[in-house]
């Protein structure tokens, strides 16, 4: 009887040691797909500072829209506004590309269209003549790397 009892013991442990893995697994699972959603809530926040950062002010938008179209026809306090904007920018599609390497982007849309944009973004006079000064200084090599190899590709057009 004793072996009878031991014997649906070890069956009982052997099923709680299963369902307990198959918990630990659950939570695993949950803590990844929170961890993914709060990178992608990251990303959305940076784009919202940056935004409200340009657009909430008429002074900031106009560098920002001036420095994109003519880089050398602002003053120097103002090219150093852009060159914090701009490398702002870069600095956001940087955060994109890492989270897109670590599988955060539930569609490889939500990525392509940032780097579309970000490349619509540094072909523009103003990019390219504030670039052609920074080159290599201001953002991340990949972005960097990424960008300038497109622009190689595509003959420098938009």
């Amino acid at each position: 009887m004793s072996e009878y009892l031991a014997n649906w013991g070890e069956f009982i442990g052997g099923i709680a040691v299963v369902i307990s893995l198959v918990y630990v697994g659950l939570q695993i699972r949950a803590t990844v797909a929170q961890s993914k959603l709060d990178s992608y809530t990251k990303s959305t926040e940076l784009w919202a500072q940056f935004t409200s950062a340009v657009a909430a002010d008429s002074d900031t938008w106009n560098i920002f829209h001036q420095g994109t179209q003519d880089y050398e026809s602002l003053e120097h306090a103002e090219r150093s506004r852009f060159g914090f904007l701009i490398a702002m920018y870069f600095g956001i599609i940087d955060t994109i590309m890492t989270h897109e390497q670590a599988g955060i982007y539930p569609s490889p849309e939500t990525h392509q269209r940032a780097l579309d944009q970000a490349y619509a973004v540094f072909t523009m006079p103003g990019v390219q003549q504030w670039f052609s000064r920074s080159k290599g200084r201001i953002f991340a090599p990949s972005v960097e790397a990424y960008l300038v190899d497109r622009q190689d590709k595509e003959g420098g057009q938009p």
